[in-house]
């Protein structure tokens, strides 16, 4: 089955990575800045790039529509006949809009970016009448390029904060997290991030090997009166409120 992209910006683009990267065959995508798509394309090889938005809705049966609310609704209305005629199934990161104006065949994504890596996240939501053939085929091409999590239409911006939204914050903390001891002591800044980084990948893979939660890591780290108790003490005083504080910024409490 062929999938097509409309709009190849940061989620577009890391879906095309992602599908390329896992073998993903017959993958066409569109870009209004040409650019944009040559970028892609050049580190996807195996993209095919169409001219149009017309042109990828005419040729997919699976339509990844990853575009601005407004700019999809520009789509969506030029191509208004095309989709009640062909009634491709698409897939859409705009929350609040009205696919089902133009199609029963709609799914609704918030995705993040690290879809590139084939480790991504993405959620999703089904249209009213989506078959389960149809969420089958949505899932299986979302699925090569990382986790699927199926949540409620009214739950979806909620979840966001910790998929969607997630790998900025989790980038920031950690490399917060270094900075704060390479600045204090002098050390390379780059070398201190690569640690952070290779440590919290090694402590996630230990979690999902293990099926253990963080009370366990803790508890497999921190020596009674060591200097890792002594700065838990410290999160635990914060951690939480910091958390409550950057949800509520959000609108997402």
């Amino acid at each position: 089955m062929a999938v097509g992209i409309i709009g190849l910006g940061r989620l577009g683009a890391a879906l095309a990575r992602g599908l390329i990267r896992a073998g993903v065959p017959d993958v066409y995508a569109f870009s209004r800045t040409a650019s944009n798509a040559a970028a892609v394309a050049e580190r996807a090889p195996g993209l095919q790039l169409l001219d149009s938005a017309t042109a990828v809705l005419e040729r997919c049966d699976l339509v990844f529509v990853w575009m601005a609310p407004p700019d999809a609704a520009t789509v969506f209305e030029a191509n208004a006949d095309l989709l009640r005629t062909r009634n491709p199934l698409i897939v859409t990161c705009s929350p609040g809009q009205d696919v089902g104006e133009f199609t029963t065949r709609w799914a609704e994504t918030l995705p993040n970016v690290a879809l590139s890596t084939g480790q991504g996240v993405t959620l999703v939501t089904w249209g009213p009448e989506l078959s389960v053939g149809d969420q089958a085929n949505v899932r299986d091409a979302l699925g090569a390029c990382g986790a699927v999590y199926e949540v409620s239409e009214q739950d979806l911006p909620f979840y966001c904060a910790l998929a969607s939204n997630g790998p900025a914050f989790y980038a920031l903390a950690a490399d917060t997290w270094a900075d704060q001891l390479a600045d204090q002591r002098g050390f390379d800044r780059e070398l201190c991030r690569q640690m952070v980084r290779q440590t919290v990948l090694g402590t996630f893979a230990l979690q999902e090997a293990d099926g253990i939660d963080a009370t366990e890591v803790i508890r497999r780290v921190a020596h009674p009166g060591g200097t890792t108790e002594k700065g838990l003490r410290v999160l635990d005083a914060n951690l939480a409120e910091i958390g409550r504080q950057v949800l509520q910024a959000m609108g997402k409490w």
